[in-house]
């Protein structure tokens, strides 16, 4: 530390030794914003120091009374996660929250279909195809009397691979 820095240090003691003295309650309970019977509870139960009776170091009373502050806060119980990660969390909860409420309002609305019935109307269409599908050979048979058994045959198989494909 140079020599400026120590003179400011020393001025800056200076300054607040005449600043703080020794003041009264009701100066102590106006200068922190409380009763008079609050800062006679915080005396009686040992936070603030008196000097004389019904007289504090307003310096020492004040540093008191701010660490007191501090301490409860602590205390008070902080949650775990983080400011910003609580934040997130809450804005998360917030639009699940809306998310369901929406989804609850377009089931009352009749917006949407329970899924097993569209699985169970899916699964009746694509029966439906590869009937067809499979029936072709045959359709093709009777309209095209000049196939031959074995081209048929393989159209057969062929329209079975592609849909065995599709199973898959």
């Amino acid at each position: 530390m140079d020599l400026i820095a120590l003179l400011d240090a020393d001025e800056a003691a200076q300054q607040a030794a005449r600043l703080c003295g020794i003041i009264t309650e009701a100066e102590l309970a106006a200068l922190l914003g409380i009763t008079r019977q609050r800062v006679s509870e915080l005396a009686r139960s040992g936070i603030l120091k008196r000097v004389a009776p019904a007289r504090f170091d307003m310096c020492e009373a004040v540093k008191a009374y701010c660490a007191n502050l501090r301490e409860q806060a602590g205390r008070a119980g902080r949650p775990s996660l983080g400011g910003d990660e609580l934040k997130a969390q809450k804005i998360r909860q917030a639009r699940e929250s809306a998310d369901k409420l929406e989804i609850q309002n377009q089931a009352a609305r009749r917006e949407l279909v329970p899924a097993i019935e569209v699985q169970r109307e899916w699964e009746s269409i694509l029966r439906g195809v590869r009937a067809g599908l499979l029936a072709v050979p045959s359709r093709v048979a009777t309209r095209l009397g000049h196939l031959t058994a074995h081209d048929l045959s393989e159209m057969d198989l062929e329209i079975r691979a592609v849909l065995a494909e599709l199973a898959e």
